[in-house]
């Protein structure tokens, strides 16, 4: 039996668990909908860009939208597997039962990003710092806004191998999982240092070409200072991912392996 298979066969059950536990947990806690556009694009053998869209809803039917934001960053890539990149991002809380329509905030961030690969397995670690200038109300009872900077650190380790496919087929079909947790500096933003944790798992097809898209089950435990309580949300992530390589001589090293956001 071959390796595809074990490996195949070893995340399955993984994957399954995840699933039976988001339907024993979704009679109280509704899933919410992650819609992603991811953009990475070549401009040169070191220089590269990239920005990703992202939008998060309660439910598909009705569209309660929970958060929209953007992010862009210039990349710089070397030929050991590392690449740094920095950017700005923007996020927009929806908050329906305020009388704001969103809270702003505003990111300025930084991270490094490691590839490499065994046999035909990908593995990823990505470390991101974000300077984050956040609204927030004062008081849960309270309409009134404060605006304050915080900084946060997280680490993503993904991995992804490949599911077994016959040789005359033209689109490749990948399991993908991932986990992510947040760490807050020393700024009074709630009672916990470890702020949040994601834990994804999911299947990617690619077609030939520069297109691909990722359908992830996510859970994530996320701390709410406001009413200090540790909450848990399980998702659905739908992720197209958009490759583009302007370089006038195109060259192998332009894949890049796609990596949630």
């Amino acid at each position: 039996m071959n390796n595809t298979i074990m490996n195949w066969r070893l995340f399955f059950p993984f994957f399954v668990l995840l699933m039976s536990n988001l339907e024993i947990q979704a009679q109280s806690n509704r899933p919410q909908w992650w819609y992603t556009y991811n953009h990475t694009g070549r401009l040169s053998d070191r220089w590269g860009y990239a920005f990703d869209l992202n939008h998060r809803s309660n439910g598909v039917v009705p569209f309660n939208s929970t958060l929209s934001a953007a992010r862009v960053g210039m990349t710089y890539h070397t030929h050991s597997g590392f690449r740094f990149t920095a950017g700005y991002a923007w996020f927009g809380t929806y908050v329906s039962e305020k009388f704001r329509i969103w809270l702003h905030e505003n990111r300025i961030y930084e991270q490094a990003q490691y590839t490499h690969s065994s046999s035909k397995h990908n593995f990823v670690h990505r470390i991101r710092i974000e300077h984050r200038w956040r609204e927030q109300f004062t008081d849960i009872n309270s309409e009134a806004i404060t605006v304050f900077l915080t900084n946060r650190y997280r680490y993503l380790f993904q991995m992804d191998g490949p599911i077994r496919r016959g040789p005359e087929r033209t689109t490749t079909l990948r399991w993908q999982a991932a986990n992510e947790f947040f760490i807050h500096n020393k700024e009074n933003v709630g009672y916990m240092l470890f702020d949040q944790n994601r834990t994804l798992a999911g299947v990617m097809v690619s077609p030939k070409g520069n297109l691909s898209m990722a359908v992830l089950y996510q859970f994530i435990l996320l701390q709410q200072p406001l009413l200090r309580e540790l909450q848990t949300i399980h998702s659905f992530r739908i992720t197209l991912f958009h490759q583009l390589d302007l370089r006038r001589i195109k060259k192998d090293d332009a894949y890049d392996v796609p990596v949630v956001d």
